[in-house]
């Protein structure tokens, strides 16, 4: 009984909603298409957001980026400035009740202590009405507003409510380094697993301490990125006293990016975990504001040698390979490029080569990786096995010229020792490409198809 009383008294109250919202509070009601606002966002030069706690003033600089100018002088985040614009801009009257509403009118619309007053001022100097947002209505999706020394109550979307529901930190850009990758000159590193100065000479990076090695591009390019796109999770301070609190003073790891004499360079700094957060500590000025960013950025910044180097092993144009010749102790195994581009196997036997299966194999030559760096001078080969190499494959011309030979010798742990011939430097490679490495004649070799006795006839 007490179960169907508290549904039907639900059921009352929501009737009752209804018949206020779409009777009462409608009545002397007339329908509108107008727009909120009419402006161009383009026009925009200064907005200024009264909340009963605080008062936000942003600016438009010369250049189109937004600052704000109060209570604290930082860059905006451009997408959450152009989203209230946006708001404002295409936001339409859904209705005007008309007539000047009492106090008590007011207090129920929420708007006798607005959530929210907004003024615009644009290039020319003209300030459009300022918009007072209220509350939601009590069903549907709107809310309530007032607009300039108007004294009708708007009905309009409460998207634009939920536009400018915001803090202060919400106005912030939280980009902590904005650069181009493309005109970086220069990465610093320097952390727990080295310290590294990474340079770039036309188009290509070099690692020049602690000794000199081609990098690996995609990793430098892969690392520019994530520095680029750090976002602030927190502000904590803005001026602080000092550094030692947060182990900035001596911070886990520093990274500096240099984009020339014009721009000059960029440098954060990564402190102490923030306590019961999954947060660390960041300045990217040692006199300026601390901010914290995510944790797992660390590990995908703090980077060994081995990570930063180049590991290509050959340099296989695959396009311009034409032979192939792959010697293992028990066979060598010849594949040539046929007029067609066709592949066959020369030896030890003669036949059609299985096209995919050689595709593959040129793609693996041309894409191999080290896993690893044994010794960057080699000068006994015997120690690697690669005297007698347990696989040595030999990429060809058309003209027979060899391109590249690749040198494949001892096991190590779970990988193999490897080497370009005619170059000191010894990698590893891990199993799995060794064994894609070490095919035979029978991978290879398209297996003839075996004709079919003719009707009527068998074989002897």
């Amino acid at each position: 009984m007490r179960l169907r009383n508290t549904f039907l008294l639900a059921l009352v109250f929501i009737l009752l909603g209804a018949y206020v919202y779409f009777f009462e509070l409608q009545k002397g009601a007339k329908e509108k298409t107008e727009r909120l606002l009419n402006f161009r966002e383009e026009e925009v030069a200064g907005i200024i957001l009264n909340y009963p706690q605080q008062e936000i003033r942003l600016r438009k600089e010369v250049l189109g980026r937004w600052k704000i100018t109060h209570p604290l002088e930082s860059a905006a985040d451009e997408s959450t400035v152009s989203a209230i614009l946006a708001a404002l801009n295409t936001g339409e009257v859904k209705r005007t009740f008309e007539g000047k509403p009492s106090e008590a009118d007011l207090k129920n619309y929420g708007l006798d202590r607005p959530e929210v007053k907004v003024l615009i001022t644009l290039r020319n100097g003209v300030a459009l009405p300022p918009i007072f947002v209220g509350a939601k209505t009590p069903v549907g999706n709107s809310a309530y507003i007032r607009r300039g020394a108007e004294p009708g109550v708007l009905l309009t979307d409460a998207s634009i409510r939920s536009n400018l529901e915001k803090k202060l930190n919400d106005f912030r850009n939280k980009k902590i380094m904005e650069f181009n990758e493309n005109e970086a000159i220069q990465l610093v590193l320097r952390g727990t697993r080295g310290d590294f100065t990474l340079n770039k000479k036309g188009e290509i990076w070099f690692i020049d301490g602690p000794k000199s090695y081609r990098a690996d591009q995609a990793e430098i390019k892969r690392t520019l990125s994530i520095i680029r796109n750090i976002s602030v999770q927190d502000f904590i301070e803005e001026a602080p006293a000092g550094l030692k609190r947060y182990g900035l003073d001596r911070p886990r790891l520093k990274v500096a990016v240099f984009m020339g004499e014009e721009a000059g360079h960029r440098e954060i700094l990564f402190g102490n975990k923030r306590e019961g957060k999954e947060e660390v500590y960041l300045v990217s000025d040692p006199k300026g504001a601390v901010y914290t960013v995510q944790e797992n950025l660390l590990p995908q910044l703090e980077k060994d040698l081995t990570v930063l180097r180049d590991k290509e092993i050959l340099s296989v144009p695959r396009d311009q390979v034409a032979k192939l010749q792959i010697t293992t102790p028990k066979e060598t195994l010849v594949l040539a490029k046929g007029e067609k581009d066709e592949w066959r196997v020369e030896a030890p036997k003669k036949g059609v080569a299985k096209q995919p299966v050689v595709s593959d194999y040129l793609t693996l030559l041309s894409r191999l990786r080290a896993k690893g760096f044994a010794d960057d001078e080699a000068k006994d080969l015997k120690k690697y096995g690669l005297d007698s190499p347990a696989v040595k494959i030999s990429a060809a011309a058309k003209d027979g010229k060899i391109v590249e030979t690749l040198l494949v010798g001892n096991k190590t742990g779970i990988e193999y020792y490897a080497a370009r011939e005619g170059n000191p430097a010894v990698y590893t490679i891990d199993e799995f490409s060794y064994n894609e490495l070490n095919k035979q004649l029978t991978d290879f070799l398209e297996q003839e198809k075996k004709e079919s006795p003719a009707p009527g006839k068998t074989k002897n």
